[in-house]
């Protein structure tokens, strides 16, 4: 009697630890296919500039062919994390990612970083080297393209280096801003003017891009109150495509102030420099004001900053 109530009270127990295995063992799936998704999501966005449709299992069948050429047999989480690593690139392993490659591509051929698409950014370097896309999967074709930028191996020297806090560099805008146009909200496109260096390690090439915001448009008013427009400048991505944050803070002003001098025009609490050999890029035209593709003005990091470098090569 006592051994059946025993079993009883195992079985009981036994029930109790699967239902609550069972209920938790959903939400841990559940929030390990979410970061998934989201990867799947990141490489299809970086690859081709949006996401695709289908299942997870066919949108990585689909990254896997194009980036590989062939469609792997391991474990699905096991695919995109390893393929997430090669993209986005993994510090720790002493390798340039996918990322950083192309990006050097660029920076070698045209002393530029294009940003965009990557698929796209590959076809646009091959009709410029050989008038035509070539076929292949990506990743071959982007090993190629590294041998004409004289990475004969394949091999890009990277190291991970800190971007401290506070340093200054100069950007360009990419896209016209006015107080007769812009509105609160609206992305604002800007792109490094020189390259970034920590002592021989390039962090920042010329052409990396960045985006910021339109913050507030103040529209010209009575009494000749000229228009202004605030801009919040938000991140710049980095030679391995990390997000660094920036802002215009004292230092940032100082140098704009430096060069610009007193023909410098203020907008938003800083001073903007015009298009090479041109001071006072922020043109006034009546009491508006416009900011054209091509003014400069100076930035600075808002952080300390860990990222993948290139070491320089002569």
């Amino acid at each position: 009697m006592e051994v059946r109530k025993l079993k009883k009270q195992l079985a009981t127990l036994l029930l109790t630890f699967i239902f609550c295995f069972t209920t938790v063992i959903p939400g841990f799936a559940a929030d390990s296919a979410v970061p998934m998704a989201d990867k799947i999501g990141a490489m299809e966005k970086m690859l081709y500039g949006t996401e695709q449709s289908g299942s997870l299992l066919q949108r990585m069948d689909s990254l896997e062919d194009d980036v590989y050429g062939t469609i792997t047999s391991d474990a699905i989480i096991n695919r995109v994390d390893n393929m997430y690593d090669y993209l986005e690139g993994t510090p720790d392993n002493g390798e340039a990612s996918f990322a950083t490659k192309l990006n050097v591509v660029e920076w070698k051929m045209n002393e530029s970083m294009s940003g965009g698409a990557a698929k796209n950014r590959i076809e646009a370097t091959e009709k410029l080297l050989y008038g035509q896309n070539q076929t292949g999967s990506l990743s071959g074709r982007l090993e190629s393209l590294l041998k004409l930028a004289s990475y004969t191996d394949g091999n890009v020297p990277v190291q991970q280096v800190v971007l401290p806090k506070d340093s200054v560099f100069k950007i360009a805008f990419t896209s016209e801003l006015s107080t007769k146009m812009s509105r609160k909200g609206d992305v604002v496109h800007f792109k490094a003017a020189d390259n970034l260096y920590v002592n021989d390690v390039l962090v920042l090439p010329k052409g990396a891009t960045g985006v910021g915001e339109v913050k507030k448009v103040v529209q010209p008013g009575i009494f000749g109150k000229d228009g202004r427009i605030d801009i919040d400048f938000t991140y710049i991505y980095g030679v391995d495509g990390t997000k660094i944050p920036v802002t215009v803070g004292e230092l940032a002003k100082q140098k704009a102030e430096s060069i610009a001098g007193a023909a410098g025009a203020a907008i938003g609490g800083m001073i903007i420099l015009g298009p090479v050999g041109l001071v006072g890029g922020a043109f006034v035209k009546g009491n508006s004001v416009t900011i054209p593709v091509g003014c400069e003005t100076f930035v600075q990091t808002a952080e300390d900053t860990s990222l993948q470098g290139v070491v320089y090569q002569e």
